[in-house]
Formats: C-alpha cells, structure tokens, sequence
C-alpha cells in the first residue's frame, strides 16, 4: 500500500490535470456567433404579382454588399507595402491589375481622405485604388528594380 504522501501527491496531480484540462476546453472554444444575414434575393415567385399596368411600389431596393472599412482612411503616414513599378494580380482570382505608376499620400474617395495607388491597368487606364484595401487583395507578380547608377570605387 503507497504511503499517505504518494496517495496525496497523487490526488494533487490529478487535480491539477482537471483544472488544465477544464480551463483549456473552456478558454479553447470560440463562441458561437450566427451566420451573416443573406442577401434577399429577387425571384419571380418571391412575392405577390403585380396587376398588369401597374408598379410595384413596395419593392425593397437591392443593397450593395458592406465593404470593410479601410484602416488606411485618415492616415497621412501610411507605410505603403508596394513600390512604384510592381506589377500586381489580384489574389482571389490571379487577374493581372497592373503596374504602380505613383503613390498618392492622401487622395480624395467619396466616403473619405486616405492613401491611394495609381495602378496603369493594362488596357492603360490608370485606376486609383484605396492602399489598404489593395494591400490586402493584390500580390505582387513581378519586381522592377529602378536602374542606380554603379557604386564609385573608392579613392586612396
């Protein structure tokens, strides 16, 4: 038979390894949070049909899709990630976006002041694009390093 000291060691252990374990599946699980609401959808048979020769007036207006709100709006010393010259493609899909011909430290949007990109898309449009949003839908696809001129050796 172990001695009272081993019995009681043990059952400190044991204890210990309860409270980890419970703490851990109580601090691990994320909470439950619903799903978004769906767009509503406009059908056909979604809603009562409207006498010929007349409109529907109680139609609801189809609502654009929330943007995230850019970190960068209001910044004036924004870190841009890309260099004037990058050649870019979207993420999601890898659809070429262009070359970064110039960076705008504040440019006007219509729902605020932030930084900017101008990209030339290859159809040679230049588009201004919001900088945190670009950052975080584009990837670079190619470098251009901009010609330097050679270090000088130096003289003795």
């Amino acid at each position: 038979m172990p001695s009272l000291r081993f019995q009681l060691l043990g059952g400190v252990l044991l204890g210990l390894l309860a409270v980890i374990v419970g703490w851990s599946l109580l601090l691990g699980r994320s909470p439950q949070s619903p799903p978004p609401p769906s767009e509503p959808r406009a059908s056909a048979t979604a809603g009562p049909a409207a006498a010929p020769g007349t409109s529907s007036t109680d139609a609801t207006p189809a609502t654009p899709p929330a943007v995230a709100a850019s970190r960068s709006r209001g910044q004036s010393d924004w870190a841009f990630f890309f260099r004037v010259g990058d050649t870019l493609s979207r993420m999601s899909d890898g659809a070429p976006l262009g070359v970064i011909v110039r960076l705008e430290r504040s440019h006007v949007f219509p729902d605020g002041t932030g930084p900017a990109y101008v990209v030339r898309s290859p159809d040679q449009r230049e588009v201004v694009f919001d900088a945190d949003q670009l950052e975080r839908s584009a990837r670079v696809d190619t470098i251009r390093e901009l010609a330097r001129p050679p270090i000088a050796p130096r003289s003795r």
